[in-house]
């Protein structure tokens, strides 16, 4: 009877194994990197090359998130050139109906919006816009959670020209209205306007950027 269950370890284990390698193959034609054909030996290679893969996908989803985000932000109203479906399916409530709905609401408001001209306001709208397609669903369907990530995305980016900041402000102030189905009370249009107000710290994120590239460059270097 041990034997059998040994027998059947192995066995899932190389299935486990096999599976993982045709993943990172398919990852490797994505990102245009080399693969490892070998499988993995044991468990804790088969774990770390797990992690590196999850942080690929991770990053390969922002990227496409963002992509589409930005394209509905250029686009005008009702003429956008992705489907509100489809940023969903991609969205980390995308298995979770009541936040599902959350971000179809953002996105759906953010596609009947006007197209916007300065490209300071694009970027902050996207930015709010993203922050509230890849939260976790607990976060999507607490309010005051959802309007905190919402508004630290927004103080995140660079500050726009003075001209355009109460712009900025107003539409931020609609996408947390989208995301919440409340009206903004008056202290939260307040603290809005001074996290559009809120330079980046340019310097640190570069730098987080780039140590979180050197992170997953070494993981991979360790499994090979």
């Amino acid at each position: 009877m041990a034997h059998n269950t040994q027998k059947e370890h192995h066995m899932r284990f190389e299935d486990l194994a096999a599976r993982l390698v045709s993943v990172e193959a398919k990852l490797a034609t994505l990102t245009g990197t080399s693969v490892n054909t070998h499988s993995a030996t044991s468990i804790e290679e088969l774990d770390a090359r797990l992690s590196i893969v999850e942080v690929q996908v991770d990053q390969l989803i922002n990227a496409k998130i963002q992509s589409q985000v930005e394209a509905i932000v250029a686009a005008p109203a009702a003429d956008a050139p992705i489907a509100v479906e489809a940023v969903v399916a991609l969205s980390a409530s995308s298995d979770v109906p009541a936040a599902a709905d959350i971000v179809a609401d953002v996105v759906t408001a953010q596609v009947e919006a006007a197209s916007v001209e300065h490209s300071e306001v694009a970027g902050i709208i996207a930015a709010a816009v993203q922050a509230v397609v890849e939260a976790s669903p607990e976060v999507v369907v607490d309010s005051a959670a959802i309007t905190e990530a919402i508004m630290t995305a927004v103080a995140d980016m660079p500050a726009p020209t003075p001209e355009v900041a109460a712009e900025a402000a107003t539409a931020v102030a609609e996408i947390i209205a989208a995301a919440t189905g409340e009206e903004v009370a008056p202290e939260v249009h307040k603290q809005v306007a001074e996290a559009v107000a809120t330079p980046s710290d340019t310097a640190l994120d570069a730098i987080e950027y780039r140590l979180f590239v050197a992170e997953a460059k070494v993981d991979s270097l360790l499994v090979k």
